[in-house]
């Protein structure tokens, strides 16, 4: 009779790469934070709507010089879709816990935007911005047992405002803030923070071959890696307003 073979010891949760989750990757700010978590080590799991965008960041995060416990996983298709959650969602769970959300909220352009009225474009921002809640909440129990670190992103690329930069913003942010006082309060294990950046080019018109160098990113990206790794619990339900230094600043030619 052959003798039971001993368990394998359990693996060390904290051996384990981190998970990042992050939606709307193929806007600028996803973009370059998902390279900052990739030299950090990490595993990121890229949600986003736009094949157009999300196959050349896809192949140009593959050529990071990052470790080789560094992942870049994307998963195409609309926030709302459960077929896009589920599969988010499978990949957290194949490859470890969730350590961080980065919960990118944006306004996206409505189509024909250009003959579109105001009412019609403020109901697309509206829209907008209950798009992202689904995902958060799909992910919701995994982020509670993770005692994971949540970072609320309140911005997007110009490219995508329906309305006036400073209109969408103002509206993004004051629901950012909200929803993330909020999760502090009925989440007491999950920290949640939200960081606002201003409005960009999205990464696509920088560079659809090649990873942005050095001088191209900005230290936004870094800023929401370093919050979700590293943020101290008592940081819960803050916010965080990013100011770009002037020497980063587009200049009028």
């Amino acid at each position: 009779m052959a003798e039971p073979q001993p368990a394998p010891p359990a693996q060390d949760p904290d051996s384990e790469p981190p998970v990042v989750l992050i939606t709307r990757v193929g806007s600028w700010i996803g973009a370059e934070a998902a390279v900052h978590f990739l030299k950090r080590g990490c595993i990121v799991i890229g949600v986003g709507s736009h094949p157009e965008r999300i196959t050349p960041l896809t192949s140009a995060l593959a050529k990071l010089p990052c470790s080789s416990a560094s992942r870049f996983i994307a998963c195409v298709g609309p926030l709302t879709s459960t077929d896009v959650q589920d599969e988010a969602i499978a990949h957290i769970k194949r490859h470890g816990r969730l350590t961080a959300f980065v919960h990118n909220v944006g306004a996206f352009e409505p189509r024909g935007a250009g003959d579109s009225q105001p009412i019609e474009q403020w109901e697309a921002l509206q829209l907008a911005l209950l798009e992202s809640l689904p995902m958060m909440h799909r992910v919701r129990a995994l982020l509670h047992r993770c005692k994971s670190r949540v970072v609320h992103v309140a911005s997007d690329d110009e490219s995508q405002a329906g309305l006036p930069p400073h209109v969408a913003l103002v509206a993004i942010k004051t629901a950012v803030n909200m929803l993330t006082a909020e999760l502090a309060l009925v989440e007491p294990t999950v920290t949640s923070l939200a960081v606002h950046p201003g409005v960009r080019l999205p990464f696509a018109t920088h560079s659809s071959a090649h990873p942005p160098s050095t001088d191209q990113l900005r230290p936004a990206g870094q800023l929401i890696a370093d919050l979700a790794l590293n943020a101290d619990k008592s940081m819960s339900g803050q916010y965080f307003m990013y100011s770009e230094p002037d020497f980063l600043k587009p200049t009028q030619s």
